[in-house]
């Protein structure tokens, strides 16, 4: 790690470390450090079709048997990614502090962050391993490991069942909006996010606006990179422990601002 990216994550942990409420947004750069594979590119089964074929009401109401196949072999490949350093590292900062000090959303439709121990996860885009009527009577279930929900009509009310992503066209889960306000948050972390698709893109350009401190981790350049206080140009596992460690521990960043001291820069 260059002496230029510690001091920023340095300087990005002192800009965090005093909030009280800090929201943690997560997108699809968060889980594709896990390997989660790019379902529709280059040589895949389903690179001939498009989002609108494939996660729409339309494309369900068209033809549910190609979605589900589509959706089954989601969850097959998901469930066969782990959880990364950076998954376990948030549900580390959610242990460090109080309770509710913490939470995370994200528009990932996997289950990582559960599965690394990050409790109370806002999953803004829905599940895609809840099945849930289509009938919208209100079952809902995480399947089971053969998908044997996704087989079978709704229990409740007989109609056909879907899986529990949110599909385009379609709104995002008002309630995880609605729990992100009610904890006003103070402070944001983003990772992995492209920032570009609404509402969730506004959360942290609104909170910098406001005053409240934002920070950035993305391997790339996103419309919030002018806007946080810190962007962080790196993939999730490669900075966010570190980022933690600083966020948890008064020695580590003891240890980090005495190590920046020391080197002697470049005649």
């Amino acid at each position: 790690m260059s002496p230029d990216l510690q001091g920023n994550i340095a300087n990005a942990a002192e800009c965090l470390q005093d909030c009280r409420r800090l929201l943690v947004l997560t997108g699809a750069g968060m889980s594709a450090d896990s390997g989660i594979p790019t379902f529709r590119g280059d040589g895949g089964v389903w690179e001939n079709y498009s989002a609108q074929e494939l996660a729409t009401p339309e494309a369900f109401k068209a033809n549910p048997d190609m979605v589900w196949d589509w959706y089954r072999e989601r969850r097959l490949k998901i469930a066969g990614c782990e959880a990364h350093s950076g998954h376990r590292c948030l549900a580390l900062l959610q242990e460090h502090y109080d309770e509710g000090r913490v939470i995370v959303a994200t528009t990932n439709e996997d289950d990582l962050l559960e599965r690394a121990g990050v409790h109370g996860v806002i999953s803004l885009h829905g599940n895609l391993f809840e099945t849930t009527c289509a009938a919208d009577c209100g079952w809902s279930a995480h399947d089971t490991a053969d998908n044997s929900y996704s087989f079978m009509p709704c229990p409740e009310c007989g109609a056909d069942v879907r899986p529990g992503s949110i599909w385009y066209g379609e709104s995002i889960a008002r309630c995880g909006m609605r729990a992100i306000q009610i904890f006003q948050p103070d402070a944001c972390l983003v990772i992995g996010s492209s920032c570009l698709v609404q509402p969730v893109a506004e959360i942290a350009p609104e909170m910098a606006m406001a005053g409240n401190p934002v920070v950035e981790i993305n391997s790339e350049e996103t419309p919030l990179s002018s806007i946080a206080n810190y962007s962080l140009r790196a993939n999730t596992i490669d900075v966010l422990p570190t980022l933690v460690d600083m966020l948890t521990s008064k020695i580590v960043r003891q240890q980090t601002e005495e190590a920046l001291q020391n080197i002697k820069p470049v005649a």
